[in-house]
């Protein structure tokens, strides 16, 4: 009874330990998204820029992912990109909802303002289910399309996420 009671002492140990390691964990992540355009509305501007609002769907995969957090997530996405007269961007944002599997999901955020995405970074902003209280962020950069039309594109990240 005494080797039961101490095998249960010390897996219940061992367990709280694991848990706790993982708080605070940083686990890096890089991945690459599949893309497509469902809505799209440019507005011309009084000083020659375009406004585009555009609502995308995708398919993420993540190349390295923690253990318990599937690869694979369906992400819709609502952005806004800002033009130049010339047609060059001056500004992108977008706020995305990622889905797994579980129907757990995340929201995050990707910004960039320079013309040639250098500066694309994206932000984890929690979410619900294993999701919740999730941050981190890292750098991201657009692939380019991969149709004819333009209208289904590649992008990929880099970067961290913290666990809670």
């Amino acid at each position: 009874m005494t080797s039961l009671k101490t095998s249960i002492f010390a897996a219940t140990t061992l367990f709280a330990i694991s848990n706790f390691a993982a708080a605070g964990t940083v686990v890096p992540a890089a991945g690459y998204g599949l893309n497509t355009t469902t809505s799209s509305t440019a507005t011309p501007l009084a000083d020659g820029s375009t406004l585009i609002q555009q609502t995308t769907q995708g398919f993420w995969i993540e190349t390295t992912t923690e253990s318990n957090f599937p690869s694979e997530k369906v992400a819709d996405c609502n952005a806004t990109m800002l033009l130049s007269a010339e047609g060059a961007p001056i500004a992108y944002r977008s706020v995305c909802t990622a889905t797994d599997v579980d129907g757990d999901l995340f929201v995050g955020t990707i910004g960039a303002t320079k013309p040639d995405f250098s500066d694309c970074a994206w932000t984890m902003h929690g979410g619900t289910g294993k999701y919740t209280g999730v941050t981190g962020g890292g750098a991201c950069m657009p692939g380019g399309p991969i149709t004819k039309d333009g209208n289904s594109s590649k992008s990929t990240w880099t970067g961290e996420w913290v666990l809670p």
